[in-house]
Order: C-alpha cells, then structure tokens, then sequence
C-alpha cells in the first residue's frame, strides 16, 4: 500500500491506494498536469473526474457493441 497525499482547497487528504493503482494515478495525474506538491483546484478535479467517468462509459459502450457482435455471430 502507498500512501498518497493530496491538497484540495487547502486541505491535506491523505489515502491508502494499492501499489499499482498508486503508480497509474501518479502517471495520470502527470499527464493531465497535476502536482500533487500543490494545492488542486476543485474544478481541475471535477474536470478529471468527468473525464474518467467518459473513459468508464465509453468502455462500456464499446464492450456492449462486442458483446452485441458475438451474439449475432452465434
């Protein structure tokens, strides 16, 4: 476990996050330029998570677009 800590609206949230879930979120949070040695703004983290949410849906979308093909193929 990995403990991460982040600044949001001044204040410091710490969480235990899994090894590997903790390296794919500091690896997000880098490429959507996000410093965890800084204060977030919440709008930058609603915007990251609405875009999390939209890569889940699309996901799902396109799972259910699979599933509908392997059916008709049978």
């Amino acid at each position: 476990m990995k403990k991460v800590t982040f600044i949001i609206a001044s204040r410091r949230l710490e969480v235990d996050l899994n090894d590997d879930f903790a390296n794919f979120l500091f690896k997000d949070l880098e490429a959507n330029k996000v410093s965890l040695d800084r204060d977030i703004e919440i709008s930058n983290l609603l915007q990251l998570y609405l875009k999390a949410l939209y890569k889940d849906y699309s996901a799902e979308e396109q799972i259910k677009i699979l599933l509908n093909k392997i059916d008709e193929s049978n």
